[in-house]
């Protein structure tokens, strides 16, 4: 068992005895933060508000995080700065009304890095780029084209389709 203190792991017990209205607000503010399995974030920042409904606690959370990733064209690692903005329902034992809905734990207690991982992974672009002009790899060598000229070759023509590009070429 992992005995690492969880800081996104709230006790907001006090907040269900409290009457419909009530709410508290929970401020992050980290340098370096691991949300398990496999995702370590920078400069985690932000603030989830916990509101008491009738149905169970809602949380409206406003977060930033800076995360190491990849860039697609020429593989550098990068860090992206991701803004996630979302809310989540925790309902009360018992009053959830379909299997997607998240249940108050009954010792009110409730680990948001599961969720906010979720976000910030679905927040992150898809393709991320090192610069807007990324001039990527070389398909022949493999060459990072940001760093180095290489005098690849690369305007083959799949023999296949070699009628097409004499078409294209007669057009112009």
């Amino acid at each position: 068992m992992n005995k690492t203190r969880n800081p996104l792991r709230l006790n907001v017990g006090f907040i269900i005895h409290e009457t419909p209205g009530y709410t508290r607000d929970f401020e992050f503010d980290f340098p370096h933060l691991e949300l398990p399995p496999d995702l370590p974030v920078k400069d985690f920042k932000g603030k989830i508000s916990f509101s008491r409904t009738q149905k169970g606690l809602l949380a409206d959370a406003s977060l930033t995080a800076v995360l190491p990733l990849q860039c697609v064209r020429c593989l550098e690692p990068i860090l992206n700065t991701i803004t996630s903005n979302f809310s989540e329902l925790f309902v009360f034992e018992g009053g959830a009304d379909d299997e997607a809905e998240v249940i108050i734990p009954e010792e009110g207690i409730i680990d948001l890095a599961p969720i906010i991982r979720e976000y910030l992974l679905l927040d992150m672009s898809h393709k991320p780029v090192c610069k807007e002009d990324c001039a990527g790899l070389c398909p022949v060598c493999g060459a990072n084209r940001n760093k180095t000229q290489c005098d690849c070759k690369t305007d083959d023509i799949d023999p296949r389709l070699s009628k097409l590009k004499e078409l294209l070429d007669n057009d112009e």
